[in-house]
């Protein structure tokens, strides 16, 4: 992906999401039903490899989160029959995040190191790992 004309692109140029010092567009997907059998009703969030051609289907379970490179390609699979007139409703925040440094490489982000919650003190542990297929996980 690159970024389109724009403002945006007057101050940072066109360059593709993921480039080392540049800023990386993310979105954050919340699934906001109280109630939802994905496995039952269906409509799942698909994620397509288009070089490999295999997909990933993530199941709008209540409260579940999902972060990704904004440029991912991926669908929103309608709900079946059995969901009857159930909608399905969800949340897309854009992000983007800057590098700390000219030249940090904006291809892994992770941090093994734990954090601490300030709020109350306790340690958490880092994020999950994230899942790959297709060619991401080649």
């Amino acid at each position: 992906m690159s970024t389109p004309p724009s403002p945006w692109t007057d101050v940072y140029g066109r360059y593709p999401n993921r480039s080392r010092g540049k800023p990386r567009f993310m979105s954050c997907l919340v699934y906001l039903n109280e109630e939802w059998d994905g496995d039952t009703w269906g409509a799942p969030t698909r994620f397509y490899d288009p070089p490999t051609k295999e997909s990933y289907d993530v199941l709008p379970r209540p409260g579940r989160c999902v972060i990704m490179d904004q440029d991912i390609m991926h669908t929103v699979v309608p709900p079946n029959s059995a969901a009857g007139n159930r909608p399905r409703y969800s949340f897309v925040w854009k992000l983007i995040l800057h590098p700390k440094t000219d030249h940090q490489d904006m291809t892994n982000l992770s941090s093994s190191s734990s954090r601490v919650n300030t709020s109350n003190n306790r340690s958490r542990s880092s994020w999950p790992e994230p899942i790959l297929f297709g060619s991401a996980a080649q």
